[in-house]
């Protein structure tokens, strides 16, 4: 079930899969990302986005960024937003908004527009504008810094993956702390990348559907991807993909 909500679509339990322009966004590296504290938009530039705003996104939003439950301002935006980099925010924006009409403004519009979001959040500005090419870069994080990724959220990790033979459960092992995921399926971009990802020192336990067939990627080093449940006795994640990214597996 999916309810439209101005020029975002909410997904009822959980962070929702994004479209499928995300497929070209390339992951980066933690020495060329920065967060939304380093100044990153410029006041000109918000200023357009707010002009842009009100034309295209007010009517639903509010002038106050209230509408739809606060979706766009405080908690409830870092809570959807959070731990993600920014060009998550700017494709829900292109393939949901404005209503009715998805993807008529052009690139540079919606990036503005999303540079206004941020100063209505009360992130600093800078001196230089945000620019497209750089959104995957800068992520979203509260001012004291990253946090653990929100319960429900889709996520990915990387770790060995290992068959627990007292109760034919699997897990991955020596795994990523969790993630944000683009979306449900791992490009061949995405998987080559957590092929290098150095393993971790954590454990998931799986759940999977009759659709996935464990067996083959059984002692490989994978990556998953699903939704995350925390729990008190550990982490699970309901599975979307699981794919091996290296034959064989070890610390």
């Amino acid at each position: 079930m999916r309810v439209i909500a101005g020029f975002f679509v909410v997904f009822a339990a959980a962070a929702a899969p994004l479209g499928l322009s995300l497929q070209a966004q390339s992951q980066s590296t933690a020495s060329d990302t920065q967060t939304v504290w380093a100044g990153v938009y410029s006041e000109t530039q918000a200023a357009r986005g707010q002009s842009a705003y009100t034309s295209h996104c007010a009517s639903c939003h509010l002038d106050d960024l209230s509408g739809y439950q606060n979706i766009l301002r405080g908690d409830r935006f870092l809570n959807e937003y959070r731990e993600a980099n920014l060009y998550r925010l700017f494709d829900k924006m292109k393939t949901t908004m404005p209503r009715g009409s998805a993807g008529s403004l052009s690139d540079e519009t919606y990036v503005d527009i999303v540079s206004y979001v941020l100063k209505a959040n009360e992130f600093p500005a800078g001196s230089g504008d945000l620019a497209l090419q750089d959104l995957s870069k800068i992520l979203v994080v509260r001012q004291g810094g990253p946090e653990p990724v929100p319960n429900f959220s889709l996520v990915q990790v990387v770790g060995c993956l290992a068959r627990n033979d007292s109760d034919s459960t699997w897990t991955v092992t020596n795994a990523t702390e969790p993630v944000r995921a683009t979306q449900p399926q791992a490009t061949a971009d995405e998987l080559a990348a957590s092929g290098r990802q150095p393993l971790g020192a954590g454990t998931v336990q799986l759940m999977l559907s009759p659709a996935h067939v464990p067996d083959p990627h059984k002692d490989h080093k994978v990556e998953a991807r699903g939704f995350l449940i925390r729990r008190a006795g550990g982490n699970r994640i309901n599975v979307t993909s699981l794919q091996t990214v290296a034959a064989g597996c070890s610390p």
